[in-house]
């Protein structure tokens, strides 16, 4: 499982609801597991399927047009098809083959989800067969590390702002992608920093002691 390589991905929505709306645009990119450094990546607009409907208001928010659309997309069984090859050719050699797969990698990275699991099963194809179940999500990474006071803004380009990390055209898919690797490489170089060592010992209580707590007066 140390050996499973990182897929970042995003996809733009024709709304909010996947069983409405459709993809329109996707991206990803493959990350060595120990270095972080980009090995591939794959990206794509994605024609209408299933009659879905693509609202205006997700055109303009996410700046993917209908002419991208129908000039550069692909028909989603087309996209699905390559998808699954393309990730699939990532897996780590391992006994048990799903421990093998990505480990998936967004900012609030369970919207995505929903939208491939339907766009897969609609081609009689699994996402879950293509990446681990565990996925990282720089959102409660960026609420562990910044959401003190509860109010703060955490969606990728304040997360991004705060870690110095520049992002350009948000909303574009790869331009999305791109800036949430750099994300998960900043949370990985403070995880990383002290390599497993703590400079700090402390002392578990144990038993009945465990569950005693003290109040602030």
């Amino acid at each position: 499982m140390v050996k499973s390589h990182y897929c970042v991905y995003d996809c733009e929505t024709g709304g909010l609801f996947e069983k409405e709306n459709p993809i329109t645009q996707f991206a990803c990119v493959i990350l060595d597991y120990a270095t972080l450094k980009e090995i591939d990546r794959f990206e794509t607009y994605v024609k209408p399927y299933n009659d879905l409907k693509i609202e205006q208001a997700a055109l303009d928010h996410t700046m993917v047009t209908m002419s991208d659309i129908k000039k550069k997309g692909i028909d989603v069984e087309d996209f699905v098809e390559a998808l699954d090859k393309f990730l699939k050719n990532y897996n780590a050699s391992k006994k048990k083959p799903e421990m093998g797969r990505l480990v998936p990698v967004g900012q609030n990275v369970t919207f995505d989800n929903r939208f491939l699991t339907y766009a897969f099963k609609l081609c009689k194809k699994s996402w879950k067969e293509c990446v681990q179940d565990n996925f990282i999500d720089t959102y409660p990474l960026a609420k562990l590390s910044w959401g003190i006071k509860g109010d703060e803004k955490l969606n990728l380009g304040a997360n991004c702002e705060r870690a110095k990390i520049t992002i350009t055209d948000a909303h574009g898919a790869m331009n999305d992608v791109e800036a949430t690797a750099e994300l998960l490489r900043f949370f990985a170089k403070k995880l990383r920093s002290k390599k497993g060592d703590s400079s700090e010992t402390s002392t578990r209580k144990s038993g009945v002691e465990f569950f005693e707590f003290k109040c602030i007066k």
